[in-house]
């Protein structure tokens, strides 16, 4: 039956498919649509409210009627989970496989294919082609729509990162990448697409820089807030603000009026009360804005981080100062920072 539906997509394809064995490549399929049909089964999803389309080396999995708003996301970290059992499991690194995930949303219409089966077309499912092409084995990318609807909820706060991608023709759109700290089977890596050769390394702009400087100097601090939860949401914003302020204190003459600052208790309280005043805080508030400040002022950056689970951009990496002396030698020197740290 033809018409239009909101259709939530899982897509995936089997990594370095063709470097395996015909027998191979055929005993891969058969694991992976049990490992789908078991996956469905997990998550409480009908065969009738899904539509299955085969590509070859992937399949591209349609939930159509499910109400449930992180389905497919589920749906995709139970397909890993039963991925990485599989390969617990199996001696023959032929019969062993990965693959990776691209999730997305949207009205997309209801067709019936040469076959006479169910099928889908439009944006929603291209889109959602484009964000797996994007990733690597064993991980998951997700379509701005979806992240949109995703990223306030609180199971799934600071679990994505940004990246800005090209499509055909140039055109650009967004991708997150899911990163969790309990996720079997996930790669929580960056996607090779998005890790930029050495010569291509972006410039540190003037505000990572800083960041990086304040966070170093602070670093102690930070590390004994451990036990608060609200510890890395709350560094991220007071050392984006004392960053800014930095910037703007460049241009600042000693006979001018005092230059209008962002930071709470700047010039008068120490890093210690700044962070206690940002802790009272409404959480949400916190949340929202350091992860705006993660996504659209430092991912570009997120090698120059530590990563646990997932990236801490409270914390900075040896490679961040590496970077700061490279890019900034002048504001490393200006901070006292020495080229190397000790990681805690």
């Amino acid at each position: 039956m033809n018409g239009t539906a909101y259709v939530r997509y899982v897509f995936l394809d089997t990594v370095e498919f063709t470097k395996k064995s015909v027998e191979a490549q055929s005993d891969v399929v058969e694991m992976l649509n049990t490992t789908v049909i078991s996956a469905l089964e997990a998550v409480s999803v009908s065969l009738g409210q899904t539509i299955l389309i085969p590509t070859g080396d992937g399949i591209a999995i349609a939930l159509t009627g499910v109400a449930d708003v992180d389905v497919h996301l589920r749906l995709a970290l139970e397909i890993l989970r039963l991925i990485a059992k599989h390969n617990a499991t199996t001696d023959d690194s032929m019969r062993r496989f990965e693959v990776r995930i691209g999730i997305n949303e949207n009205h997309d219409n209801l067709v019936v294919d040469v076959n006479g089966k169910q099928n889908v077309a439009g944006l929603g499912i291209s889109m959602a082609q484009r964000i797996m092409d994007k990733a690597d084995g064993g991980q998951i990318l997700v379509g701005h729509s979806v992240f949109e609807v995703l990223r306030g909820r609180e199971k799934y706060l600071s679990s994505f990162r940004r990246y800005e991608a090209t499509g055909k023709h140039g055109i650009t759109f967004n991708v997150h990448q899911f990163v969790a700290d309990d996720a079997q089977g996930l790669s929580t890596s960056a996607p090779s697409a998005f890790s930029p050769k050495q010569s291509e390394r972006p410039q540190l702009s003037k505000f990572a820089a800083y960041y990086i400087a304040h966070a170093v100097v602070n670093r102690d601090l930070l590390s004994e807030k451990k036990d608060e939860p609200m510890r890395d949401y709350v560094g991220v914003v007071l050392l984006a603000f004392l960053a800014d302020d930095s910037i703007d204190a460049e241009g600042v003459l000693p006979q001018e009026e005092p230059m209008i600052v962002r930071t709470w208790g700047a010039g008068s309280s120490i890093f210690e009360e700044q962070f206690e005043h940002y802790l009272d805080t409404d959480f949400w508030v916190l949340a929202e804005l350091a992860s705006s400040i993660e996504s659209y002022r430092l991912s570009r950056y997120s090698e120059c981080f530590e990563r646990g689970a997932a990236r801490n951009y409270a914390f900075v990496s040896p490679v961040g100062i590496q970077r700061l002396h490279a890019d900034w030698p002048g504001i490393a020197k200006q901070f006292g920072i020495e080229p190397t740290i000790t990681t805690s």
